[in-house]
């Protein structure tokens, strides 16, 4: 672990910080906006980041491919000494973010906020990209309430700065320099080569604006990590799931309304019953010369035969209805020591990962979730009302083209073909359902299967069930 910096040491500091930014645009301009994003992420507990690269990809989430190095400018008056490290950090480091695909898509979500929000969101962007390998570094850290009661002399020094301030280049007080590139070299050595931002940051800077709080925020990223820890589903699985879907036709009292589909191209491969009328004009053409086949057996056997193709009947490009009731959420808020999250969690990610796999075989207007909680009490009833306002942020975009609708009750569905149902209660033959998952332990049960939903692939395994047994 590193030492907490004292007063007398934060200005020095902040000044060996400036003098090692990577920005080639006024800093000036940039340095005391920066200060504001510093003072936030410490007061946030990422008290051991530094100014330097809280600066550059700050405004680099601010710009974007705008952003300006600092050796289009500085180049020539920097020292043979430092111009190694100087365009060594341009190159691995702010050239990198720069090309990350996910630091444009931070700045896209970013750029679309306003005012003090736009600030906010820099901020978090930042804690988020460098806070976890800044405390695994254990880099020397700052205090927040020093730079509060120092915020006038730092805004002071940092509104004034000139891009050579010192002799050389370098800060004023000896070896503060030094110091700088070590803390420096160190986080950068934690944070790794892979995309700076995950899907789950992307989200919350997205929707920043909608998270109320910092425990919303904190739950919502529990339940996309978990949800993202399940991962899709299989080419194999959705077209088998697709084949089967398509063979079942939906029920419909008065189908007759509905065509069954047209003719929209020719294919050489196909049913006979879809074979193009002229191919029949091939029928014993060419006999005489090859004795008992003919041109059309010819044809056949070497796959030229044309075949009209149709368009699926609308009957099968109904919404598949899907009903995932939670049974009494609050027994589900625990968590067991061999699972990563808790039980309420994982069901939650379950239910997000089906609607996903459901809109990746079915397309978006293919099927519909309609997902449940089911109460018993006054705290069952809190319990999914807290759950509920979760997914509705998570489900937005679904939600508003009813794709998904939510529902708290203490009853069951009644009527529900599609009936999954996750409790810790053994299966009520009764309603029907049919997927009765019974979670809990480290073995959640489907039947007589047991899934280890607590290793890799255990919940990706269960969810693959599930859907053989819906679209069976």
């Amino acid at each position: 672990m590193g030492r907490r910096l004292q007063r007398e040491e934060l200005l020095p500091a902040l000044r060996a910080w400036a003098d090692l930014c990577g920005h080639g645009g006024a800093l000036a301009e940039t340095l005391p906006t920066a200060l504001g994003w510093l003072r936030a992420l410490w007061e946030a507990g990422d008290d051991a980041l530094p100014l330097d690269l809280v600066h550059d990809l700050g405004t680099l989430l601010l710009e974007g491919r705008g952003f300006r190095f600092a050796s289009g400018q500085d180049l020539a008056a920097w020292s043979e000494e430092e111009r190694a490290s100087r365009l060594a950090y341009e190159d691995r480091v702010l050239g990198r973010w720069v090309m990350d695909a996910s630091v444009g898509d931070a700045h896209v979500a970013i750029s679309g906020l306003a005012g003090e929000l736009r600030a906010r969101a820099v901020a978090h962007a930042v804690g988020l990209a460098l806070g976890t390998a800044s405390r695994r570094a254990g880099l020397d850290a700052g205090n927040p309430a020093i730079l509060r009661s120092c915020w006038r002399e730092a805004q002071a020094l940092l509104g004034g700065w000139r891009r050579r301030e010192g002799e050389g280049g370098e800060s004023q007080e000896p070896g503060w320099r030094d110091w700088a590139l070590a803390q420096r070299g160190a986080l950068l050595a934690q944070l790794g080569e892979g995309r700076l931002f995950s899907p789950e940051d992307l989200w919350e800077l997205a929707h920043l604006s909608e998270l109320p709080s910092e425990s919303t925020r904190l739950a919502l990223r529990e339940l996309h990590a978990a949800a993202g820890a399940i991962g899709g589903v299989g080419p194999g699985v959705a077209m088998l799931v697709r084949r089967r879907a398509q063979e079942v036709a939906v029920d419909e009292p008065d189908a007759s309304h509905y065509p069954a589909g047209g003719f929209d191209a020719l294919s050489t491969r196909g049913r006979f019953e879809n074979l193009v009328r002229s191919e029949v004009a091939y029928v014993d053409e060419g006999r005489d010369l090859l004795g008992t086949i003919d041109l059309f057996d010819v044809r056949f056997a070497q796959g030229e035969l044309l075949f009209y193709t149709r368009d699926e009947s609308p009957l099968f490009d109904q919404r598949r209805r899907v009903t995932v009731v939670i049974d009494r959420p609050l027994e589900l808020r625990h968590k067991h020591p061999e699972l990563a999250a808790q039980t309420l969690v994982l069901v939650d990610a379950a239910a997000l990962r089906l609607q996903a796999d459901m809109l990746q075989v079915f397309g978006p207007n293919g099927a519909e979730l309609q997902l449940c909680w089911r109460v018993v009490g006054a705290g069952d009833r809190e319990a999914a009302e807290e759950e509920a306002r979760l997914m509705a942020l998570t489900l937005a975009d679904d939600l508003a083209h009813r794709r998904v609708t939510l529902a708290t009750g203490d009853e069951w569905p009644a009527g529900e073909r599609g009936l999954v149902v996750f409790a810790a209660q053994h299966e009520d033959p009764r309603l029907g359902a049919r997927a009765w998952v019974r979670v809990g332990q480290p073995r959640w049960w489907l039947g007589d299967e047991g899934f280890a939903v607590g290793e890799a692939g255990g919940l990706r395994a269960l969810l693959d069930a599930i859907l053989a047994r819906l679209f069976a």
